[in-house]
């Protein structure tokens, strides 16, 4: 039995036939009779009656509705959790430092970050001198700085 099949159940019910339940989950009808002919021989029961373009469910079907419902239930649960544990960053991020501070500390810990976080493009911009990249980074070009101290001017 495949998630997918258990899917197929629950369309045609919900959807009122095999056209229409294809139609929504954007498949063809054959690929949807055939996905549900092949969860009915595993199981070794007929989960419809075809009465031409008329579906109604046996009385295995009726039994299969509920559990399968909530086994879809489950399955999106877990789909969520996992989502959310493994959410992609992605964007950009805008780092400005000192030209001799770019090199260490910097390029080691943006190494790590782009292994981390591989869908965020680093960017580092190497002005001149310290007021340059506070200014940037003040103005919104930067959105973290690296610099020595004291900033003059």
């Amino acid at each position: 039995m495949e998630l997918r099949q258990v899917e197929y159940v629950v369309a045609v019910v919900d959807h009122g036939g095999f056209t229409r339940a294809a139609s929504a989950l954007g498949i063809t009808q054959p690929a949807l009779s055939q996905g549900i002919r092949t969860l009915e021989s595993d199981l070794g029961v007929g989960l419809f009656h075809r009465v031409g373009r008329r579906v109604q469910l046996t009385s295995a079907g009726e039994a299969f509705l509920a559990p399968a419902r909530q086994l879809l239930r489950e399955a999106a649960l877990v789909r969520d959790v996992v989502a959310d544990v493994s959410e992609v960053l992605t964007g950009t991020l805008e780092l400005v430092a000192l030209p001799t501070l770019a090199l260490d500390p910097l390029a080691p810990l943006v190494g790590a970050f782009r292994a981390a976080h591989p869908g965020v493009l680093v960017r580092v911009a190497e002005p001149e001198d310290g007021v340059a990249v506070a200014e940037l980074v003040r103005s919104g070009r930067g959105e973290i700085g690296l610099t020595d101290l004291p900033l003059s001017g």
